[in-house]
């Protein structure tokens, strides 16, 4: 099976999808698939190419055996919502021009949302030759950015709503990580499309990592929080902030270590300058990531509110992996509160509720054997998204596309 990737984030690019769609490339291959990959130059997450690659319209590489063409993209020094606009039609634009490879044809396309323009490019790359084509919704990108307030165009709504449904429904299957985004998923595109919910997973590399940093026997540190990862918008760091310094009169000890990149970095390392008890690092490499989760008290992710059922944070997953408890600080109602409430490794907390993260704070300080029965649960949780189960539902499911395609 000939299987083209198009992700605008592939390695060496850090966070978000980077390590997924990496990851599945090099298990398809090792499956014995021809997979070649369609992707941009490396900027995420600090939004800035690199000097070598300012200007370059196009470059073909290989990476581990697998034939990558990376092709250009506008990259905003400010990833506001005008400027994710412009990259993504600068990538869609790129994609038309640049994205095939000369002399080879995929029986099957692979691609993501929230990048709108690569699933949007699904219609015209390879018109008229029936290739069927898979979309993986991550993140409703044009919901979060429009109730978040992050893209602020008169009359855009409506269009970029219909955009995203008719680019979704150029595929014959579209799939998504969490039940909850199912029902938004058939809510918006009808029912005359094949959708399915398949989650994201423990990528191979983290894995690995893992199981040779758990022989050192780490100790968990008391009394400190700690994240990693996008520093963007509909994370709301800066308002949890806040909330943290608020509940922090109330408790004693308790640091928070935050580390990452992304478009709220300034902001936030702004409104650290004037509190105790908070640091803020660099995006740390995978050793250093996964030794801080497995010597931290607990893994902190955060939702803005009104992000409603647009995402899961895949911040989570390295948590279960390594048995952290959870401090969820997001809306009752998202697919986050949910998975931390049906596997009970963790807490949830409203946003902007000081009070309930006190209680919490206290209550773990007080009572550690609840944090241990939170890491106990973690590890069993964690079996549901290994790799081994995860990636071989991908496979059937692009062979099926394959074998469904018509004569």
């Amino acid at each position: 099976m000939r299987v083209q990737i198009i992700s605008n984030l592939f390695f060496p690019d850090e966070l978000a999808g980077a390590s997924l769609y990496t990851d599945l490339a090099v298990f398809l291959r090792d499956k014995g698939h021809d997979v070649r990959v369609t992707t941009t130059f490396s900027y995420y997450p600090a939004w800035s190419l690199k000097s070598e690659d300012k200007g370059i319209k196009c470059r073909d590489e290989e990476f581990q055996g697998i034939k990558i063409r990376r092709i250009s993209m506008f990259v905003p020094e400010r990833p506001t919502g005008k400027g994710r606009l412009l990259s993504d039609l600068s990538f869609l634009w790129s994609l038309l021009q640049r994205g095939r490879f000369a002399n080879w044809s995929p029986d099957v396309v692979l691609t993501a949302l929230p990048m709108l323009s690569q699933c949007m490019a699904q219609r015209f790359m390879y018109p008229f030759r029936g290739i069927p084509r898979l979309i993986i919704v991550q993140d409703f990108a044009v919901e979060a950015a429009l109730e978040l307030g992050i893209l602020k165009i008169p009359g855009a709504a409506g269009v970029l709503r219909s955009l995203q449904r008719w680019s979704l429904r150029s595929a014959g299957t579209i799939s998504t990580i969490s039940p909850i985004m199912l029902q938004k998923l058939d809510a918006q595109i009808g029912s005359d499309r094949r959708t399915i919910f398949i989650p994201n997973w423990i990528h191979q590399s983290l894995q690995k990592e893992i199981e040779k940093q758990q022989t050192k026997g780490l100790i968990r540190s008391p009394l400190c929080v700690f994240y990693a990862g996008n520093l963007g918008v509909k994370q709301g760091l800066p308002d949890f902030l806040q909330q943290f310094a608020e509940a922090k009169c109330a408790t004693k000890g308790w640091h928070l270590n935050i580390c990452g990149g992304g478009a709220e970095k300034s902001r936030i390392e702004s409104a650290v300058a004037t509190l105790v008890g908070v640091s803020v690092g660099p995006v740390l490499d995978e050793p250093a990531y996964i030794s801080s989760l497995l010597t931290t008290t607990a893994c902190l992710v955060t939702q803005r509110p009104g992000t409603g059922a647009n995402f899961l944070p895949s911040k989570l997953l390295p948590a279960l992996a390594t048995a952290t408890p959870v401090l969820a600080v997001c809306e009752r109602a998202s697919p986050l509160a949910e998975e931390v409430v049906e596997g009970g490794f963790g807490e949830v907390i409203e946003p902007g509720n000081a009070g309930a993260l006190r209680d919490c704070l206290i209550r773990w300080q007080e009572e550690p054997e609840i944090l241990q029965r939170m890491s106990e649960m973690a590890k069993r949780r964690s079996a549901m998204y290994h790799r081994d189960s995860i990636l071989p539902r991908y496979e059937a499911e692009l062979l099926h596309l394959v074998a469904s395609k018509p004569d």
